[in-house]
Parts: C-alpha cells; structure tokens; sequence
C-alpha cells in the first residue's frame, strides 16, 4: 500500500465556536484496546521525538483526543473515496472542532495521516514532512490528543493528530508519557504556567509539592523545578503522581498524571488517564462561626508589577515592601492636590456579566484624619463603581495594609475594566493589590462552584467569609476527596447517643490528630477513613453546629469537617410497609 503525506500547517488560535455541531453517529469516547493502544503509543513516540528535539513532552488530553478520534472516523465513514485533508465533511476546521468537543484553550494545530500506520511509521512520516514536523515539535504546544480510526469492512483508516495549550493548565508528564513502566523512579516534567498579563492570569510559580496521594499528605513544599524524579509506591498498577505548585502570592494549582507500574497494564482502562477539564468542582468545609455567606476567587489578583499598572499623575513609584503581598507596592507620593494611579485589563470575558467584589490593599503612612486620604474607583464595561473615599481613621493602624471591598459588574459595552487608585489627603497611600472575588453566596456543604469560563483544571479556589459588611481575609477552599462532606446527627435528649459516622478518604491515616471545636463531638482516624461521633447528654433541644479537624502530624496539612447535632425531645420510630409483587 502507497504511503501518502499531507503537509498542512493550522493555525494555533481558536478564533471562535460554530454554532453547526458534527453529527455524532459516532461516539468519539470510546474506543477498540487496540486502537486505543495505537493512539498510546504514537503520544509516547511523538514525546519521544520530542525530546530528542530538545522539547518538553506533551500530556494526552481527552476532549482533543475525541475531536481527531471524530475526525478520524468522519474521514473514512462520511466519505465515498479517499481523502486527505483537515476540512471534516461539515465544513469545519481543526480549531472548530477543538471548541466543539470541549476544549477551552488554543486548540487547532493538526497532523494527519490519510490511511492507517503503526504508531512508530505514522511518527516517522510526520517528522520527515516539514509542516508536520513543525506541528509535533512545536514550542507552542502542551497538551496533544490522537484519533486512530480504521473500518473492518476494508481497512480503510485515518490517523488525526491536534494540538493545544490551555493558558489554565500547567501540566505534569510523567515518563513522557510512557503507558507503563517496571522502574518506580520515574522521571516527571512539570509546565511553568503560560502568563498572559490579564487580572485572570496566572503568574510563574516558584515552589511545589510532590505526592502520591491527592491530599499531599507526607509532602512538602520545594523550589519549583521543570525536571525532577519522584518514586512511585511499591507493588503493581496505576500509580498517579500529583503536583502542587504555588506563586509568590499563594495561588496554588494541582495537576497529575497517571502510569502503571508493571508489565502487564490493562489497555481498556487506559482511557482513565488523559488529562481532563469540568465546569464545576466541589468545595468542602466551608464553615464560619458568625458569617452566613462565602465568596470564591480562582486566584484573580492585580498589583503593581502588571504591565498596565501606571502613573496617572503627581508623585508615585513602585516600592520594595516586605509586607506587601510578593514584596513590593506602588507608592502614591505627596505632590500638589492628589496623586492617581491606574491598571487596567482589555477585554476579561471570564468577568463578563457577572456581579463581583474587588478588595483593594492599601496602607497609609499617618491614620489619623478623620478626613478622605484615599478613593479607590471601578470601571467596568462603561460604568464606574465607587468611589469608595476611605478616611485616615478608616484604617485600623498606620503602616499597616487592610482590604476595602468595592462590588461591582463588568458589562459589555466597554471592553476595558480599569481600577483607579487616589491619595486625596495629607498622607502617603501604598497600593498592594486588589483580588476579586464572585458575589457573596450561602454557605452549603459541600458546595458545588459553576467555575467561571466553564474551564477547571486544577486552579486552587480563594474563599472568602462574609455577612456582607464584615469580611475574612482570603484563604484556600479544601477540595479534598471526602465522603460524605459533612456530619450530621439527630439525638433524642436523655438517650444513648447516636451511632458514630464514618467519612471516608483515600488520604486518611491512622496517626492523624484529632481536634474539636466543640464538646460534644470526638473523632478518631484510621486509614482510609475518619470516625465521627457525638454526645448530647446533658445538652438542651435545639440545633448545634460545630467542625472536626483531622491532621497529619508533622505537616501543614488539615482536614477540617463541619458537624451539625440537633437535639430533639423524642425520636419515633417508624416502619415502612412492605410490598410483596
């Protein structure tokens, strides 16, 4: 059989989603063990080749593999003759599809091969074709989906390969993606975040965490490197490595990846492994002892050392301060009536439509003036929110930073959303940074987030307690794998106590310490799992709600679960009928 190419070059940007879907007579999410093992080993191939480029691997990514497996499929089924080519019988691109199947990044940089090939044959046509070989060697590349179809009537198949790289998603390889592996000392690559400069981007990140277990339990923090070893646990099987990294502001992000430790892997659970995104994640322990309301935050932060960030006029400057969130501020200066600074971000549709609060950090040299020192502005879309005008005893300390809260609305008919800074008294006025935060909501548990822009990938979520008025400084929401989320019991007064509850975990550990918040709740650990009971003797009717912290010696780690006990005068018990058929 004639070996055929086809060279064509796809540009890398999705530059928007057609409203006409494929029609899906074939489903893209499943896939032969032996064709799934052909897509396995022309990633680990391509990766190979890669490396010997002097480029970093790239990660098997699940909605790109199920737009080429489609496009693979629609290549051979939807057409009469032979063809080779990118255009799918649709008349849709590589970049629609991308969006189509469910991917958020910059998707649409595609190989293809017009016939089926063994893995190794397909790679080495591709890195003897000069389009080809740009598109598997590509810099610009971090993740990489494989479609292999072939029809058992005639033979007759089709290879796709795409390309992507999702600003939101820094990942991990581990082994370049090898489908298995007999030595537990794997090598792992691990991305840098892609920095875009807007208030949702990320920043590079300067420390992380290793673990076996997506707790990180036993783990600890180290400077982040893009090439490390990591031992995997003894025995055989699926062994995931989970990274935790974290920037200079303590955004923090997880990502894994999966390979089997043995000889015999089973092909159909291969499918497991890719690399994936949800719209919504679910966030346990919230709890708060006085505000009723929460806040999230998928580390959205602005300060000083953004590009836009700029003087408007008067006297300002950046400034090193140890105390200022990674170490520096921007000093609104004493000069003539008032000093004004700005930033800015084109065009945030993650922020679009969507009710927010911007907490602005500022400190001031001297609080003492019951008059305004500073305002703080928010435009966005077109409307102007503020100004929230703070006086010298509005600030709880001299020198010292405190966060003011601004809600606010970016609307459409503006593609800029700009925050303004103002020193409008006698004082100097320091601007560390502002963070926003989505709209206060109730507080549940577990609590189930609509991510903004649709696109989770592991970003650490920023919680924020509220009552509207009073607020808690931010800190990280747990999404730790917890079954149930939380305890709740119902106890008659004067009676034995109900029986214990157990949550279970694959991080829990027999040696975890125990601590309560209230004296009617005691718990113990054991591995995989978390005991909880409590002891209404002597309490009064009513609701009691209380938390359970379970901790790993040694570690920063915790595991904090909210308990509600309501006391009743007396329990009836009830019988249900039973119904024989």
């Amino acid at each position: 059989m004639r070996k055929r190419f086809f060279t064509y070059w796809i540009g890398l940007f999705v530059l928007g989603c057609l409203t006409i879907a494929p029609v899906l007579a074939f489903d893209p999410t499943t896939q032969t063990p032996e064709l799934l093992l052909d897509e396995a080993l022309t990633v680990y191939y391509g990766n190979l080749a890669r490396r010997d480029a002097g480029q970093p691997p790239l990660r098997w990514n699940r909605q790109l593999t199920h737009a080429s497996r489609w496009f693979a499929w629609d290549s051979v089924a939807n057409r009469p003759s032979p063809y080779c080519g990118h255009q799918d019988t649709n008349g849709q691109w590589p970049s629609d599809r991308a969006v189509i199947f469910g991917y958020l990044g910059s998707g649409g940089a595609e190989n293809a091969y017009c016939g089926y090939m063994q893995p190794q044959d397909a790679i080495n046509g591709w890195l003897n074709s000069p389009g080809h070989r740009n598109n598997l060697l590509s810099p610009g590349h971090r993740e990489i989906g494989l479609g292999y179809y072939r029809r058992a009537s005639d033979g007759r198949g089709y290879i796709a390969q795409m390309f992507g790289n999702d600003v939101a998603y820094a990942p991990v390889i581990i082994e370049n993606e090898a489908i298995n592996t007999l030595n537990p000392d794997v090598a792992l690559y691990i991305y840098q975040p892609a920095t875009t400069g807007g208030f949702a981007g990320r920043r590079p990140v300067t420390e992380m965490m290793i673990a076996d277990n997506p707790c990180f339990v036993g783990a600890s923090w180290q400077p982040f490197s893009n090439q490390t070893r990591f031992r995997l646990p003894p025995g055989e099987g699926w062994r995931t490595v989970y990274v935790k990294t974290r920037d200079a502001y303590g955004v923090t992000a997880v990502v894994s990846d999966t390979i089997y430790l043995g000889p015999n892997p089973p092909l159909a659970e291969l499918a497991a492994t890719l690399s994936d995104r949800q719209s919504h994640v679910t966030l346990t322990g919230l709890a708060h002892p006085s505000l009723p309301q929460v806040q999230f935050s998928l580390g959205w932060l602005v300060d000083e050392t953004y590009a836009t960030f700029s003087l408007l006029w008067g006297n300002g400057e950046r400034v090193a301060d140890s105390a200022a969130w990674g170490g520096g501020a921007f000093r609104l200066g004493l000069a003539g009536w008032e000093t004004s600074a700005w930033v800015y971000d084109y065009n945030p549709l993650v922020f679009k439509d969507r009710p927010l609060v911007a907490y602005v950090r500022l400190k001031v040299a001297n609080n003492t003036s019951p008059a305004e020192v500073a305002r703080f502005t928010v435009k966005g879309g077109g409307v102007e929110y503020g100004p929230l005008r703070l006086r010298g005893v509005d600030f709880a300390a001299a020198g010292q930073y405190q966060e003011f809260a601004l809600p606010f609305t970016f609307h459409g008919a503006d593609p800029f959303l700009i925050f303004q800074f103002w020193r409008s008294g006698n004082t100097e006025v320091f601007v560390d940074a502002v963070t926003i935060f989505t709209a206060p909501q109730p507080i549940t548990n577990p609590l189930t987030l609509a991510v903004p822009g649709g696109n989770y990938r592991g970003q650490g979520v920023w919680v924020r307690y509220t009552d509207g008025t009073n607020f808690t400084p931010l800190s990280e929401a747990s999404m730790l794998p917890v079954q149930p989320a939380n305890a709740s019991f119902m106890a008659q007064r004067a009676a034995d106590p109900p029986a214990p509850l157990t949550i279970t975990s694959p991080c829990a550990r027999a040696n975890w310490q125990v601590a309560q918040a209230e004296p009617w709740v005691s718990g113990v650990a054991e591995e995989g799992a978390m005991r909880i009971s409590v002891n209404s003797a002597g309490l009064a009717t009513g609701v009691y709600e209380g938390t359970i912290t379970f901790a790993a010696p040694g570690t920063s780690f915790r595991l904090t679960i909210p308990v509600r006990l309501q006391v009743v005068e007396q329990l009836f018990t009830t019988y249900a009928p039973l119904l024989a058929r």
